[in-house]
């Protein structure tokens, strides 16, 4: 039978870094290479040695997944993707639109052993993965969705440019505006230069480099490069290139030797904005102010049963909505719980349809029964 299932392991999530600190390590912290980043630490390189133990546990878990396929006589009819949500866990990287922070691993396992070994370097973002999913399964992603599949019968070519933004992280709000990158090459746009790259996030508090970096950072131990993070005013723009400069230390932002680079990832960058992040120059408050005016958060119009041929269709007068409903009392194969609506269904005389719209952000809809 068909299947698709998505399994997630917080074995190597941020939080796990203390939360399995006093567990077996599988790395020595001796043996653990500092990014120029990270101070010369002890308590520094345990924190790493835990995070690469904790993707020593990552692989026992896709192990693990692997042999249930096997036992279940599906591995052999199963494509694997593997992915993860964001780039690495400690300090200066989760939260961060640097390569750290935004690179993922993603690696696809066919049945048929097709193209097993190679490496594919070319661009793809985390919003390519549903259409790609789409895709493998020969079905054709909608024009709604902005990702591209990269695999299957409608693959598209590999990306230019991929890019990526941060605004809000828990309780500290940033307008670093985002970021574009291409092969070889990033371009950073920060719209709060005011404000340093560390924020003080304080689920990240409870790591113990970070509390060590902190302590460094305030005694002045620190080096220029480990320092940066936490320097005020950023430059408004940033340019790096990450075939010399892979951690990111150096901004060329002012190298003319990079104009030409600089000048087109800057243009691109501001057409993707135009597109897509056309709240950008407002304030939280503004933007809260544009959904819910006043701070009434609006509700849902009641929904329209239109009934045709046997057949009963959904419609709203409010824009974007999703539609639940029960037929005769009863969700799909007589389950109490309520159905998804996502196309017109055939109804019967004698029964009855019960309508409630949703929409993010805005309040139910009232239930409409026919």
């Amino acid at each position: 039978m068909p299947f698709f299932a998505i399994f997630n392991t917080l074995a190597s999530h941020e939080q796990k870094v203390w939360e399995s600190a006093k567990d077996t390590l599988y790395v020595s912290p001796d043996d653990v290479v500092l990014p120029p980043y990270y101070p010369e630490d002890s308590i520094v390189r345990r924190d790493i040695a835990v995070m690469y133990s904790n993707i020593y546990r990552v692989d026992c878990f896709v192990r693990q997944m692997i042999d249930e396929l096997k036992a279940a006589g599906e591995w052999d009819n199963t494509i694997l993707i593997f992915y993860s949500d964001n780039g690495g866990p400690l300090p200066r990287q989760k939260r961060e639109i640097t390569e750290v922070g935004t690179h993922i691993p993603l690696i696809i396992r066919y049945p048929d052993g097709r193209l097993a070994g190679s490496i594919d370097d070319g661009l793809r973002s985390i919003i390519d993965i549903p259409p790609t999913i789409l895709s493998l399964a020969g079905i054709k992603p909608p024009a709604y969705m902005d990702g591209k599949a990269f695999a299957g019968k409608y693959a598209s070519p590999s990306r230019h440019y991929v890019f990526a933004a941060r605004d809000r992280m828990d309780k500290c709000y940033d307008q670093q505006g985002g970021g574009v990158r291409d092969c070889r090459y990033r371009y950073i746009c920060n719209y709060t230069p005011n404000q340093p790259g560390y924020q003080p996030v304080g689920f990240r508090l409870n790591m113990p480099m970070m509390r060590r970096m902190l302590q460094l950072h305030e005694e002045g131990a620190l080096d220029e490069n480990q320092e940066s993070w936490f320097v005020w005013p950023r430059p408004r723009e940033e340019f790096y290139d990450l075939e010399k400069d892979p951690h990111e230390m150096c901004n060329l932002i002012d190298d003319p030797a990079y104009r030409k680079d600089i000048d087109r990832l800057r243009k691109v960058y501001r057409q993707w904005e135009r597109k897509y992040w056309q709240c950008r120059p407002l304030t939280e408050p503004e933007i809260v102010q544009t959904m819910w005016p006043d701070g009434v958060q609006p509700l849902v119009s009641a929904p329209q049963i239109v009934q045709k041929g046997g057949q009963v269709k959904l419609e709203c007068s409010t824009p974007g909505v999703s539609y639940a409903y029960q037929l005769n009392g009863r969700g799909r194969n007589g389950e109490k719980h309520w159905n998804l609506y996502v196309e017109p269904f055939v109804v019967h005389k004698g029964d009855r349809v019960a309508v409630q719209a949703f929409r993010v952000g805005y309040k139910k809809s009232e239930i409409v029964d026919f």
